[in-house]
């Protein structure tokens, strides 16, 4: 399974909970897709974050109407949440809230990578334990310090 794969997968699902495709998603990753959530209509974007801390899948939400009010976005956020992870439940997936998205008026989802590899090594029968690798070879242990060392006496010079 690639991210293509996946990427359909979830747009496959996203469908599946009600929520309306204005236009039919095609097979290029990269498009927008329209969907309405709530009565709103979002531009749809996916993407991989390459961030070294947060390797996953990206999806981000734009109002399609511009700029949202603080208070209707976070509730829009909680509805997309939603629909997200119980679309996203089987698979054992679950899409957390961006917060480092660049443009305030996106609302932004991440699925951890690590997520997406046991979902793939589940589907394909495999084993979650990590795989073995060589212990690292001991260092030689350095002497133990003295605790304290003899304050010097007075007229003792180095």
């Amino acid at each position: 399974m690639n991210w293509k794969d996946i990427k359909d997968l979830i747009r496959e699902e996203v469908h599946e909970a009600t929520w309306l495709y204005e236009d039919e998603p095609s097979n290029n990753v990269n498009e927008e897709t329209n969907v309405t959530a709530d009565n709103t209509t979002f531009i749809m974007r996916t993407g991989v974050n390459k961030n070294p801390t947060k390797l996953g899948l990206k999806i981000q939400f734009t109002p399609k109407d511009g700029a949202l009010d603080p208070d209707t976005k976070a509730r829009l956020a909680q509805v997309l949440q939603s629909k997200l992870n119980d679309s996203l439940r089987e698979f054992n997936l679950q899409a957390s809230i961006d917060t480092d998205v660049p443009n305030p008026e996106v609302v932004g989802f991440m699925i951890p990578l690590m997520q997406i590899k046991n979902m793939i090594v589940k589907a394909i029968g495999g084993s979650n334990e990590p795989t073995s690798e060589p212990e690292p070879a001991s260092e030689p242990e350095a002497p133990a310090e003295p605790e304290s060392l003899p304050e010097p006496a007075p007229g003792d010079e180095f």
